[in-house]
């Protein structure tokens, strides 16, 4: 039993701003698009077994698809979408052990069809496992890689064709857009300190004084460091954009402007510590540096701005890590 944030949010006045269509197409769809492509040609790679090729398509793909989970708003437009991120990534959702379960389908003759019938085997964790531990000239293992690539591309694509309907939706409902938004920013930033920084680095709860550079997420193919890159450079698309109107310029309208100052200068420090460090080096200085800003951002979201827009917000107990 740990205890997470859920945020219950409400605006104070009913005039509240939002962001527009601008952001919504230049951020969220733009986005998903982003990884369908990257997700399209590493599938193209896989078929033509360039197996090197493919490593560097995979490294786009974490790129995109962190950029994605980073604002996902869909399961709060449509509930029926809150578990489809997890049909793509498991990374801290469970405790089962994928690699043995992948080495059996492997290593047996069992349809692959049948055999890779869990969720959990067609994720971007197990085909990161494939890619840089097995040899997809190998043709089963082939077999194996283009199912999971096919599997994420497809759900990417649902989570597309989702944000297309509910897109009226979201813009017509200022305050719930914003709030959902908001705690977007919120959860993220603390799962990226707490569980992407800090369980590395040996600064969380769980792992406090137990550095270990394998618990990164991507430790296999040393894209770690790319995937906190990639969702902090989602943040300043979201709170610091002069292309289209963001939550920053919301803010700024509610008279938040010291907040949301403080704000984007967390996340500058935070973009700053993370270009500093390599896969390799999460532990020392360096880590902490890093764990210590995206901290402080996440305060600046969580108890300045969210104290200074009007929101409420409820810590209550939920099972999982």
């Amino acid at each position: 039993m740990k205890k997470i944030i859920i945020v219950l949010s409400l605006f104070l006045s009913i005039n509240a701003s939002a962001v527009n269509k601008d952001f919504f197409d230049n951020v969220i769809i733009a986005n998903v698009n982003q990884s369908i492509d990257s997700s399209t040609n590493l599938i193209i790679l896989i078929e033509q077994g360039d197996q090197q090729a493919a490593k560097i398509s995979f490294s786009n793909l974490v790129r995109d698809w962190k950029k994605v989970e980073a604002t996902y708003l869909l399961g709060d437009l449509n509930e029926n979408y809150l578990d489809t991120p997890r049909y793509i990534d498991i990374f801290h959702g469970n405790n089962e052990d994928i690699k043995p379960q992948l080495d059996l389908i492997i290593e047996s003759d069992d349809d692959l069809s049948y055999a890779i019938y869990k969720h959990s085997h067609k994720t971007i964790n197990a085909l990161e496992y494939i890619l840089f531990s097995k040899d997809i000239s190998t043709p089963r293992v082939k077999a194996i890689a283009l199912i999971m690539a096919k599997s994420i591309s497809s759900y990417l694509t649902e989570i597309l064709d989702g944000y297309q309907t509910h897109q009226t939706q979201f813009l017509k409902n200022e305050q719930y857009a914003s709030a959902i938004l908001l705690n977007a920013l919120v959860a993220g930033t603390y799962k990226l300190k707490e569980w992407r920084i800090g369980d590395v680095a040996g600064l969380s709860k769980k792992y406090k004084g137990e550095p270990n550079n394998h618990r990164a997420e991507y430790a296999l193919s040393g894209n770690s460091i790319l995937a906190i890159k990639s969702i902090l450079a989602t943040h300043q698309q979201v709170i610091n954009s002069n292309k289209y109107k963001d939550f920053g310029d919301i803010a700024r309208e509610f008279g938040a402007n010291k907040e949301i100052d403080t704000a984007i200068r967390n996340l500058k420090k935070s973009i700053a510590s993370a270009n500093k460090i390599q896969d390799e080096n999460f532990v020392g200085i360096q880590g902490q540096a890093l764990y210590n800003a995206t901290n402080a951002l996440m305060k600046s979201y969580y108890i300045s701005l969210m104290d200074r827009l009007g929101f409420v917000s409820k810590v209550l107990d939920a099972d999982g890590d």
